[in-house]
């Protein structure tokens, strides 16, 4: 006969199963509790605080890698990156570690994965009972703290030593959380921010790459960092090409952002001081700001090499390109444009046609050169070459002497169409043209082409529009917003892109040896280039490598000059190795592609397992940091940007 079912304890579930135990059972718990009473009477009060043990290894431990065992009560005080101190007590050595898997609930009596435990779980609609649990995490040994300072660990752990919580202001200093520049909280801490000092030349100017896919929250961190650089005195330059950031002088009124920035204590704000550049006759997204400076690029400013490539011209095209080149430099000496004067003359020798152009050379220049080389390849130009050479040579053999052979009757010549100085001596220009001699009609009339439809972008050497003002953009605290929305055109794009980068780097450089003059540091500038995968991708970076030493001259002076960049793109995958091996600070939001994934960890180093595992599931602002003054990497959830920012579709 089945045995009768107990009736519940008064005030216990009615689902509870409870059985006496026997007095002989009970004197046994009471033996271990007066045992356990005497032997808590001789630990060290200290072992109180610790909110966990470290475990024995196994098999399957790992180098760098400890597992630490808590009671359920201590469970949820050991979040995913907490950091720990843990104290070998049996050879006297302390360490600090970080929480880089778990916390995890595991059954106390019996293993999670035994029947019994899965029985219990699995019938929780009938059972309130459950076994007890402790907590497992896995950490990450940063050093050995050594007379105040962290070494590599030599050794590990030994099993049972306890592991106690670091307060957050010790766990700032740790981490490397100096300076005003807050970028948002740290994932893991209640009142943690993660901070750089945004005057210190060993961070902003070591670069950086902001990093994600769509919607992921790359443009609100933009937004942040412009607002917060600006508010430290930094100058800071942005490369906007959809207009987002063109109203970052108002404070933001989006529903969602004003919420988060509640929360965080914080106010909607406008930055203080923005001027908007925008290419002469094109349009801007705030056409009523007081501080709009319309600009037209100096065809002289861009180096040849960057312009062949820029146009993707072919073999063929780049090498009548760069003929025709050199044949306008020797007719702006021939026509006293430049050089003029001994001064000019000495520039001469100091010039880089890699990083810059040829002095006073503008565009019409050089398509009246090819244009005279059409000219001279044409069915017409080779018949009045043959007529020339004929007339010289009946000259040369004439008898008598005063006896005169009436000149051949010849149609006269048009010549070739010239529009600039050259005009007002065509046959000169047709000199230098036949020293310079070249084939190909198909080819000339091809590059004609490329250089006529860069004249009708109107972008250069336009009379009544001023240069970039680098000035202006290297105001100490302004912010600078290149509209680049109107364009329509990733060719236009880098051509502007890659005309201020080189004269930001040019103007900074002289900045620099004036302030080192003055013995005084020089003024921080930083530049935010968007898409930087249509400015810097791995195809690009083959088929323009001028382009790429260009800016990777700018990364390497910068770093000492104060000029630090910041490149963001949604599409990491095509930026090439050379281009993430400048950047030594990232903020990397969510990637969905684990392939993308994996090359970026391949690439960047120093980011462990347990956060490139994270990448995939971020929630929208959140990020994972890594800046060279951060002891390590960090899961931060990036400040709301108090500004306002555009909506693109």
């Amino acid at each position: 006969m089945p045995r009768a079912r107990q009736p519940p304890e008064p005030g216990g579930h009615p689902n509870e199963v409870h059985r006496r135990l026997s007095e002989e059972d009970l004197d046994d718990f009471t033996e271990l509790s007066v045992q356990a009473d005497e032997a808590a009477m001789g630990l060290d009060p200290e072992l109180e605080k610790a909110v966990g043990f470290t475990h024995f290894d196994n098999a399957s431990s790992e180098d760098n890698l400890i597992t630490v065992l808590m009671t359920r009560e201590d469970l949820h005080r050991l979040p995913s990156q907490t950091l720990v101190r843990v104290k070998s007590l049996e050879d006297k050595r302390s360490y600090l570690g970080v929480v880089v898997r778990g916390p995890f609930s595991e059954p106390d009596a019996v293993a999670a994965n035994s029947n019994i435990a899965v029985g219990v779980v699995v019938q929780g609609k009938k059972l309130s009972y459950t076994f007890d649990y402790h907590g497992r995490a896995e950490l990450e040994i940063l050093g050995e703290e050594c007379d105040g300072k962290l070494i590599p660990p030599g050794h590990r752990p030994r099993p049972k030593s306890p592991v106690f919580l670091l307060d957050d202001e010790e766990s700032e200093h740790v981490l490397g959380m100096t300076g005003e520049l807050c970028l948002g909280m740290v994932v893991g801490y209640a009142h943690m921010d993660a901070r750089i000092d945004a005057l210190d030349k060993s961070i902003l100017p070591r670069h950086t790459g902001i990093i994600g896919t769509t919607g992921a929250g790359k443009s609100t961190t933009v937004a942040t960092l412009i607002h917060r650089t600006q508010s430290s005195g930094v100058a800071t330059i942005v490369f906007d090409v959809e207009g987002e950031y063109t109203h970052v002088d108002q404070a933001t009124d989006e529903p969602t952002m004003l919420a988060a920035l509640t929360r965080r204590k914080q106010r909607p704000e406008g930055v203080k001081d923005l001027h908007i550049h925008h290419l002469t006759g094109r349009d801007t997204r705030n056409r009523r700001h007081k501080h709009r400076h319309a600009f037209a690029l100096n065809f002289s400013k861009l180096s040849p090499h960057a312009i062949a490539e820029i146009l993707e011209m072919t073999d063929a095209q780049q090498e009548r390109f760069h003929k025709a080149y050199e044949v306008t430099k020797l007719l702006l000496e021939d026509f006293k444009i430049f050089p003029k004067t001994p001064d000019e003359q000495r520039q001469l020798l100091e010039l880089d046609e890699l990083s810059t152009g040829y002095p006073r050379m503008t565009l019409q220049h050089l398509l009246d050169v090819v244009s005279t080389y059409i000219y001279v390849l044409s069915s017409e130009g080779r018949a009045e070459s043959k007529a020339r050479a004929k007339g010289s040579s009946r000259q040369a053999q004439l008898p008598v002497e005063g006896i005169e052979e009436p000149a051949p009757e010849v149609a006269p010549s048009q010549g070739p169409q010239l529009y600039s100085e050259f005009k007002e001596h065509a046959s000169r220009v047709l000199g230098r043209v036949h020293e310079q001699s070249s084939r190909s009609e198909v080819s000339w009339r091809a590059l004609f082409g490329r250089l006529l439809r860069l004249r009708r972008l109107k972008i250069f050497d336009v009379g009544s529009a001023l240069g970039v003002d680098y000035d202006s953009m290297l105001t100490p605290g302004r912010v600078s917003v290149i509209d680049l929305s109107d364009t329509d055109s990733p060719q236009i794009n880098n051509l502007v892109i890659a005309e201020i980068l080189r004269g930001l780097q040019e103007r900074q450089e002289e900045r620099y040896q004036r302030a080192q003059e003055q013995n005084r540091p020089v003024d921080p500038a930083l530049i935010i280039i968007e898409e930087a995968h249509e400015f810097l991708s791995a195809s690009r970076i083959a088929q323009m490598p001028v382009l790429f030493e260009q800016v990777a001259r700018i990364a390497k002076r910068g770093r000492k000059r104060w000029l630090g960049l910041v490149f963001v793109t949604q599409l990491p995958q095509h930026l090439p190795n050379e281009v993430l091996g400048l950047l030594n600070n990232f903020i990397i939001h969510k990637m969905s592609d684990s392939t993308v994934i994996s090359r970026m960890q391949k690439s960047m180093g120093g980011i462990d397992e347990s956060l490139w595992n994270r990448v995939p599931r971020l929630a929208p602002g959140q990020a994972i940091a890594s800046f060279s003054s951060f002891k390590r990497p960090l899961m931060i959830n990036v400040d709301p940007a108090p500004v306002k920012r555009l909506l693109v579709d």
